[in-house]
């Protein structure tokens, strides 16, 4: 199986068989008067190529070279890719990660309520109206709000009730208190809402396209993407983030208290450790990059920088990372934390160092050079079958070789 990089040679070979085909075809009709049209293969139509005889009443055979195939699609559902099928990103308020498109195969009705929910916040509405015919209950639309927080920063900073039923009020940046048993309501006026989310939606369109070309593979997308925001988003200190990672797995409390971190980025062009690596996970969901957040325990770590032993420490030996996934199934340790402390100090010494993206696209081996892991999982999940600590961990066999 090729990646995209491979369509100029795929091209030059299409173009040679759809002249061997039009030769053959004549050949066929000059000896027997009708050719008989094959079975069309739909599972893959954008590899296809369909050629259209001059004559009214003959149809030409399809040309369809399997081994081509950009993305295997019976391993992995990517939906709808607007780089691969425009050539250019188009932000998809709808986007959901593969992982959970995978996890929910089995509940419709929550999926289609996250849907729902994401394409209403992309709207700015004040409430949902559901039909009967939805088939939605209750607990499907509790599922499906969770769903579409984990996926989106816009759901997570939004609190979603029933005011009667199939009626769902939207409040938009409601604030906790501290004991986080009292939720408040905000008083945000909607034209703000929208401001924000025009403004978010824009810095990712922009940030993709300018980083992302139609040529890159998958692993391509999650590298550039990678270096985008190492080398334009400052990284806060989060203690607190540190010290709860240390006892619990912090991505399920930090997606609970309806920040609105991500969403002011824009502005701020800042982000704490949490707020940092959702993120990427964003990013990879809206450039449907196959991936996990991963998190793991190790007592033993060798680190490139004091700032990232400190930060080890304090987390006591847990840390939290990105496996992604490429279009032949092979998986790569992330650390984009790692990378982005790292090029904080590199970067003291010389202000526009480029990041050498050392932690990114790490083997099993590789990672356990930086951190000696005990073990690992993943941190967010839909699958009521795995545990709070959401299941086990990915192998990750080879490193990846990325040219910059």
């Amino acid at each position: 199986m090729k990646t995209i990089k491979t369509r100029l040679k795929t091209n030059i070979k299409k173009r040679f068989s759809l002249l061997l085909s039009f030769v053959m075809t004549f050949a066929i009709l000059m000896a027997n008067g009708c050719v008989k049209k094959p079975a069309v293969i739909e599972d893959y139509p954008e590899v296809q190529v369909i050629v259209e005889d001059e004559t009214e009443d003959v149809d030409v055979p399809e040309v369809i070279e399997d081994e081509e195939i950009v993305v295997d699609k019976d391993t992995v559902n990517r939906g709808y890719d607007s780089i691969y099928e425009t050539g250019s990103f188009v932000f998809n308020p709808e986007a959901i990660s593969i992982q959970y498109t995978e996890e929910m195969k089995n509940k419709e009705a929550s999926y289609k309520a996250a849907k729902i929910i994401l394409k209403a916040l992309d709207e700015c509405k004040e409430q949902i109206e559901l039909e009967e015919e939805d088939g939605i209950d209750d607990m499907d639309f509790n599922r499906g709000l969770k769903l579409a927080r984990i996926n989106s920063p816009m759901a997570s900073c939004v609190d979603i009730t029933m005011v009667e039923p199939n009626v769902y009020k939207i409040s938009y940046f409601p604030t906790l208190s501290e004991d986080h048993r009292e939720l408040y309501e905000s008083d945000t006026d909607i034209a703000e809402v929208e401001r924000k989310y025009t403004a978010f939606k824009e810095y990712v369109t922009d940030a993709i396209n300018n980083n992302i070309t139609a040529d890159d593979d998958y692993m391509e997308r999650a590298a550039k993407i990678y270096k985008f925001m190492i080398e334009n988003i400052e990284l806060e200190q989060d203690n607190e983030f540190l010290e709860t990672a240390a006892l619990t797995n912090p991505m399920t409390l930090i997606l609970a208290s309806y920040d609105t971190d991500i969403i002011d980025v824009p502005e701020t062009q800042k982000l704490d450790y949490g707020h940092f690596l959702l993120l990427y996970d964003y990013f990879l969901t809206q450039l449907n990059v196959e991936h996990v957040i991963d998190v793991g325990g190790g007592r033993e770590y060798d680190v490139p920088t004091d700032s990232i032993k400190e930060a080890m420490d304090t987390i006591n030996g847990n840390w939290l990372w990105i496996v992604v996934t490429d279009e032949e199934q092979y998986s790569y340790h992330c650390d984009i934390l790692m990378d982005k402390m790292l090029l904080d100090e590199q970067r003291k010494s010389k202000s526009d160092y480029e990041s050498d993206m050392v932690f990114f696209g790490m083997s099993d081996d590789t990672r356990n050079k930086s951190i000696k892991m005990l073990g690992s999982y993943i941190a967010l999940t839909m699958n009521s079958n795995l545990n709070n600590n959401g299941g086990s961990t990915i192998k990750c066999e080879k490193d990846y070789k990325y040219n910059k």
